[in-house]
């Protein structure tokens, strides 16, 4: 009988997680003689300091979500691999850099703490200064209507989080990667869709694992089945739902766990 190997990813992020979510979840459970637990948090808006709002639909910071105690409590594996991104949110909510620095110091302290390898997905800062002041505005009531910061004062602010980010990043031994220009159309937060997949093999290709993650079309039916997955807690008004997780597993002992 071949062995297999055991194998937890944790993908950790916020509108780009979730819309490529499906191509993730085929890279990480695919491999054969691979038994894979595959950790997300991940959702549109979501946030590291604090409870983040989409429409009617509420998700726990992820520092607050229920994964590290989940965690910490299972089972050794063989080889792991932790993706941070999306991390930019919370300077649009008008959280100072000093605070989401310290959430994103004390993430990388947990993930070391799971002694897990780590990938961080700078802002893409590039494509973002291209934006003007008027541009700004529309793309944010668009995306996150509410108070608007000053772009003067938003651009200032990315630029001095991205670059302490990637420093605080290498100072915990992870690969730092930079997101590459031509990932981003109109639209300069999210990936573009044509441009997913290669986004995502660059990224996920920086994980040093016995079988590499190979990211790959899905079928749409697949890829909406994957989106209904629901996440260990969430609310909508006032209404709270708790899934108890993993959200998804099948008989070779891979998993889906969502928080």
């Amino acid at each position: 009988m071949a062995t297999v190997t055991t194998r937890r990813i944790l993908i950790l992020g916020a509108s780009n997680v979730t819309l490529a979510f499906p191509l993730l979840a085929s890279a990480c459970l695919r491999p054969r003689q691979v038994s894979t637990e595959l950790f997300a948090a991940h959702g549109h808006g979501r946030s590291l300091c604090a409870r983040s709002f989409v429409l009617n639909r509420g998700l726990p910071s992820i520092q607050r979500c229920g994964i590290w105690d989940i965690l910490k409590s299972r089972p050794p594996v063989d080889e792991s691999w932790a993706f941070v991104t999306d991390v930019g949110n919370d300077l649009i909510y008008g959280f100072e850099v000093e605070e989401i620095l310290q959430r994103l110091n004390e993430l990388f302290e947990q993930v070391a703490g799971l002694a897990m390898p780590l990938t961080f997905v700078r802002l893409p800062v590039e494509r973002a200064l291209q934006l003007t002041e008027r541009r700004y505005r529309v793309i944010r009531q668009m995306l996150f209507p509410g108070k608007t910061i000053p772009w003067s004062t938003l651009s200032r602010r990315m630029i001095d989080l991205d670059a302490r980010a990637a420093q605080a990043a290498a100072a915990h031994q992870a690969v730092v990667l930079t997101p590459r220009l031509n990932w981003y159309g109109i639209d300069p937060i999210h990936i573009r869709r044509s441009r997913r997949i290669a986004a995502w093999q660059e990224i996920t290709g920086t994980a040093n694992l016995s079988a590499p993650l190979e990211v790959r079309p899905v079928p749409l039916r697949q890829a909406f089945a994957c989106w209904r997955l629901a996440p260990w807690r969430r609310s909508y008004g006032r209404q709270v739902s708790v899934q108890t997780q993993p959200a998804w597993q099948d008989l070779n002992g891979n998993s889906i766990w969502l928080f």
